[in-house]
């Protein structure tokens, strides 16, 4: 099946002279207008667009043709749109490539120009699909008891992981919140012999104090006010299993000395009772807290953090593996796609320059729910960064305020200086580089002012 290339002109000589140049090499559609050109694009997914800026109703300004290729921008970060005018003002040329046109051209149109033009935007377009695909593949093999990463820390820690989950030591995980702390024990959980016994999570942060200890060990009937039956305590819940005290730095210094005494002899008391009972569950320690601070403050109890930190495992921040924020971005819009329908193609540019500056102060959990949102709220094929509500935070980092073009402008001159010293002020291998033509680079040097020396 050949290539479809969408020429969106609406004089019908022209049309036709570039329907005859390519017909020969591709399935080629001509569009009239902006209307129908975006029917074609939403219908049948052309792989590149041939743009007139001069279109109806305003076919002597380029205002209806930027309009469109924006539109087709937002819409489908992916295409490739060579922009072709009749215009002798170059700006509305650089305006163009600066919206995000791949290429231009001005009339009359050189066949055997486009032609190569066209067949680069495509093979562009096929090592971006490939390198999509990849990403895909990679994500998979990335994928490790729920949790996403490709960062050398991440599978480090998960090959640690798989070494500890054949011991029943004791094993503290630490961490910011939203890292997926809980998801490390519970993988730890999953590899262990334990895996088919019981996993209790106990939240030592949520429950009251004065419920807690009853909720660890249990309670005899008629213990306390209120303790009409015997309650069985969810350490001896976990029998044969592991038990994973969440933010165990939250744990009173009372239930402390009880606790330590229950790794340490594996036996239990409920309240009121006078039974000792043996246990055998394996404790896994999750705390966002530093735990070492919080002794030497003596908020915690020394013996006990070493009878817990036998396994020390510590869970990276976001910022800390940059490596793993597209990887994970992907991951959660495929699977928040799926609740709602598939709709998304992926993220733009923006969306995924914007993610990698955020700070990410809430880790893994902030992503989710920023992404979750973003695949209700958000129109279009891609995620923007404004989707995702990061857009002004990126702005605010790059110190003081400036407009949209002010930042594209900077963009250009830094990528067109690069470019040029890299190849020693040679304009054909600069414009190779930065995938433009020499006259698009050419109008932009000269737009810039940028001296060019060899």
């Amino acid at each position: 099946m050949r290539d479809l290339i969408l020429i969106v002109e609406d004089e019908t000589s022209m049309a036709k002279q570039l329907k005859w140049g390519l017909g020969d090499l591709y399935e080629v559609e001509v569009a009239g207008d902006a209307p129908t050109a975006m029917d074609v694009i939403n219908g049948r997914d052309p792989q590149a667009v041939i743009l007139d800026l001069g279109l109806p109703p305003t076919p002597d300004s380029s205002e209806e043709g930027l309009r469109l290729l924006e539109e087709i921008v937002s819409r489908k970060p992916g295409l490739k749109v060579v922009v072709v005018t009749g215009n002798t003002q170059r700006e509305n040329a650089v305006k163009a490539v600066s919206l995000g046109a791949y290429d231009y051209h001005t009339k009359p149109v050189d066949l055997e120009e486009l032609r190569i033009v066209i067949k680069r935007a495509l093979y562009l377009t096929r090592l971006e699909r490939q390198v999509s695909e990849l990403e895909r593949l990679v994500e998979d093999k990335a994928q490790f008891f729920g949790m996403v990463a490709t960062s050398p820390c991440m599978l480090e820690l998960f090959e640690r992981v798989r070494k500890v989950a054949r011991t029943d030591y004791p094993v503290l995980i630490q961490g910011e919140s939203g890292t997926g702390k809980e998801r490390l024990a519970r993988a730890i959980h999953a590899l262990s012999d334990r895996s088919e016994r019981p996993l209790v999570i106990i939240d030592c942060g949520a429950i009251p104090e004065t419920l807690i200890e009853s909720e660890l060990f249990g309670h005899e009937k008629g213990s306390f006010t209120g303790a009409h039956a015997r309650q069985i305590g969810k350490i001896e819940r976990a029998q044969g299993g592991t038990v994973v005290l969440d933010e165990v730095g939250e744990l009173p210094l009372p239930l402390q000395v009880k606790l330590l005494r229950f790794i340490q002899e594996g036996t239990i008391e409920r309240i009121g009772g006078r039974e000792t009972i043996r246990v055998d569950a394996r404790v896994i320690a999750v705390t966002n807290v530093d735990l070492k601070k919080a002794v030497e403050e003596k908020r915690f109890r020394e013996d006990l953090y070493y009878r817990l930190n036998v396994v020390p495992l510590h869970m990276p921040a976001l910022r800390q593996r940059p490596e793993d924020i597209p990887v994970l971005a992907r991951h959660f819009l495929e699977v928040y796609s799926r609740e709602i329908g598939p709709r998304f193609k992926g993220f733009s540019s923006s969306a995924l320059d914007a993610m990698a500056r955020h700070a990410w102060q809430g880790n893994v959990r902030e992503m989710q729910n920023r992404i979750r949102r973003a695949v209700v709220m958000a129109e279009g094929d891609y995620i923007q960064s404004a989707d995702l509500d990061l857009g002004e935070e990126v702005g605010a980092r790059a110190g003081p305020v400036r407009t949209l073009r002010e930042a594209r402008d900077e963009a250009e001159i830094a990528a067109i200086r690069e470019a040029l010293v890299r190849h020693g002020g040679n304009i054909s291998k600069a414009a190779l580089d930065l995938d433009v033509s020499r006259p698009t680079l050419h109008d932009l040097i000269k737009k810039h002012g940028i001296a060019v020396t060899r």
